[in-house]
Formats: C-alpha cells, sequence, structure tokens
C-alpha cells in the first residue's frame, strides 16, 4: 500500500491485514511518502505481520506505486495485492482473490468498495451512491496483480505524467489489458472506504468529477500524436459529460441526488477543457517530504 499523512486510517488498514483469514503467507509493503513517516505506525506492527516500510522523497502517486511493484518482484511474489490507506480489507479480502486468481488464471482482478461513513452523511449522498464503486473500472484501490504481467522495464509502469492528477492507476491497468492480461472481478474481495465527515461534502465530490475530466483530458493529449487528434477524442467525451448533466437535471425533480451528479459531471467537462490545455492542476502530493 502506499499511504501519505493519514496515520490513523493506516492503523485501521494494517489491522485489517491482521485479522485475514488467508492461510498463505503475505508480506506487507507500506511505501511512504508523506510530510511526515509513517514508521512509528508500522512499528506497531511488526509483531503481528510481515511488514516492510520505505520512504520515497518523489512526491505524488506514480513514484511510490512503481516503488511498490518493485519491492513486490524483487521479493519473488506471485502477486501483489493493494488497498488504500484509508480502507480496511474484509477478514476473508485476499482468501477470496487469491482462490479466484488460482481458478480463473485472471492477471488483473478487481473488487467491491463499499463506504463506511464516519458520521451520518445527507441523504442525496446515499441515494445517489457517489461513495460506491461497482466494479466497473479497474483501480488500485482494491486490485489483485498477477505479478507476471508485469512490462519488463519499469518505465512502462505507472507513468508520472499522472503523478499529481491522479488517474495513473486507470491509465495502467487499462494498458495492460489493451496488452492482453486477463481481467476478474471478484465480488467476494469486499474492502471499506472509510469516509470522514470533510469527505462527505459537495465539495469534495465535485473536486473529485474536476479532476476525473482533468485526467481524461492529459490522457486525450498523451495519446493522440497531433492536437487536433486530442481536442476530437477530449470535445467527445465533453459533450457526453454535458448530455449526462442535462439528462441528470431533467430528472431532478424527482430525485435530489440527480441535481448534484449533474454538477459532478459539468465539473469533469470543465475537467476536460483544463486537461486538453496542458495544466496539471494539484490534487495529489505535495513538495518535499521533510524527514
Amino acid at each position: 500500500m502506499c499511504t501519505c499523512d493519514r496515520h490513523e486510517q493506516l492503523r485501521g488498514t494494517l489491522q485489517s491485514l491482521v485479522n485475514q483469514s488467508i492461510g498463505a503467507r503475505f508480506c506487507v509493503f507500506v511505501v511512504d511518502n508523506g510530510r511526515v513517516a509513517a514508521r512509528p505506525v508500522v512499528e506497531a506492527f511488526e509483531n503481528v505481520l510481515d511488514i516492510v516500510h520505505e520512504r520515497v522523497r518523489e512526491p505524488g502517486l506514480s513514484a511510490v506505486r512503481n516503488r511498490a511493484l518493485h519491492l513486490a518482484r524483487e521479493s519473488g511474489a506471485d502477486f501483489l495485492a493493494s488497498i488504500d490507506d484509508d480502507e480496511c480489507a474484509d477478514k476473508d479480502w485476499l482468501a477470496a482473490h487469491l482462490a479466484a486468481a488460482e481458478l480463473s488464471g485472471a492477471d488483473i482482478q478487481i473488487g467491491p468498495i463499499e463506504p463506511r461513513f464516519v458520521e451520518r452523511p445527507a441523504g442525496w449522498i446515499v441515494a445517489g451512491g457517489f461513495f460506491a464503486e461497482a466494479c466497473e473500472t479497474p483501480t488500485t484501490a482494491n486490485l489483485f496483480l498477477r505479478l507476471a504481467c508485469l512490462p519488463q522495464s519499469e518505465g512502462d509502469w505507472f507513468q508520472p505524467d499522472y503523478a499529481v492528477t491522479g488517474g495513473e492507476d486507470h491509465e495502467f491497468l487499462g494498458r495492460l489489458s489493451s496488452n492482453g492480461a486477463r481481467y476478474g472481478v471478484v465480488s467476494s474481495a469486499r474492502v471499506y472506504d472509510i469516509v470522514p465527515a470533510e469527505r462527505a461534502t459537495l465539495r469534495y465530490i465535485l473536486r473529485r468529477g474536476l479532476r476525473d475530466g482533468v485526467y481524461f483530458g492529459n490522457r486525450a493529449r498523451k495519446e493522440n500524436a497531433t492536437l487536433a487528434g486530442a481536442v476530437a477524442a477530449g470535445l467527445h467525451e465533453f459533450l457526453a459529460k454535458l448530455a449526462y448533466a442535462v439528462n441528470h437535471l431533467f430528472w431532478s425533480p424527482r430525485a435530489g441526488w440527480r441535481a448534484r451528479r449533474a454538477g459532478v459531471d459539468l465539473a469533469a467537462a470543465v475537467g476536460i477543457l483544463v486537461g486538453l490545455s496542458g495544466m496539471k492542476p494539484r490534487f495529489y502530493g505535495h513538495g518535499e517530504t521533510v524527514d
């Protein structure tokens, strides 16, 4: 797992790994590029987990994810399981993933992510499913990866272009799938996203929509040889987001959450234009670490 200055949440994640029902041996790599090292948190689990803590100076997501992949491959492991540092795993999470991978031969597996709110959220958040993940897109938040499917060159892993904007996991896992990696969903391999009150807000949700749009716009620029091609790809998605927003607004008198969903779509549309312009606003990471 990767971590960045979420020490209390990290404790909960590590405790959920202590409670895993799996019989096979596993090692936990905590790759940390926070301002303040999570070493004291990790030390508290050294007697109950085979755990390694490593600091990375470079901010953003791509560097820590690549270091985690490197450590896993160097360890000789067959699989890498990935979870966020603000999530907790169901006790059968690893066992369910491993059993499914051995049965199906899948290279990339994901499972559901269910929200657990620290405080009771507004009704529209629950009704609209704003924090539920339906296993539609592979992410590192609940991932089981067969390490043999990795590209040999580490330069072909998570790309630094998305280090501060996010989306590096979507791009990398999508690229693996396009290159022949077999994909599967394991509905019994659940993790729980612990949502604090400050995230259960419209402002946070709109910012997440903006982030997703920026990622798509930047990816369109990266994957198209010409600016015209990038604009064409981005315009198609931009218009789609506007259409979704209009549809949600039309139905909003019957369901209040749809007005907020329209806002998310509009934020994503704006983000696409920002990404197409070449701008990369920082959604993840910070300056250099301090210790």
